[in-house]
């Protein structure tokens, strides 16, 4: 059996609630960004389709979003039907490469926290020198006359 396919029975009403919370930051965790934005997305092809847009505040967290999930219960018996939803999360913040997780699982009454490391965009990108972004100042243009 894959894990990763939708192989799985998925009952059609979701009658449990699981969260979701994202924390963004740059150098390893050192540093959180605020005004990221997240979507969060139902992962599941026969599934209810959700999407959620949140923003990270200034500590680079966003608020806890609630997703519908199978009940707890529904892998207590052997078989082929997960007790948990999955989620597909992206996050956006000009200046930094964009990110995404997959088929993140959420399982019912549960708080999933997903880290979110952004990687800022290198100054130069081959012959080109990325422009400049709100709020930064280019060094070397203050110099050129």
């Amino acid at each position: 059996m894959d894990l990763y396919k939708d192989d799985f029975k998925y009952p059609s009403v979701n009658n449990w609630i699981g969260y979701i919370k994202a924390r963004a930051f740059t150098a390893n965790g050192a540093i959180p960004l605020p005004d990221v934005s997240v979507l969060i997305e139902s992962a599941e092809e026969n599934g209810e389709n959700l999407s959620i847009e949140l923003k990270t505040d200034e500590n680079g967290e966003t608020q806890t979003a609630e997703v519908p999930t199978p009940l707890a219960s529904a892998g207590d018996a052997p078989g082929e039907t997960r007790p948990y939803a999955v989620y597909n999360i992206e996050a956006y913040l000009p200046g930094y490469y964009p990110y995404r997780a997959l088929r993140i699982p959420v399982f019912g009454d549960t708080l999933t926290v997903q880290p979110i490391g952004l990687i800022p965009l290198p100054l130069y990108d081959g012959d080109e020198v990325r422009p400049d972004l709100p709020g930064e100042g280019n060094p070397d243009a203050e110099n050129e006359t």
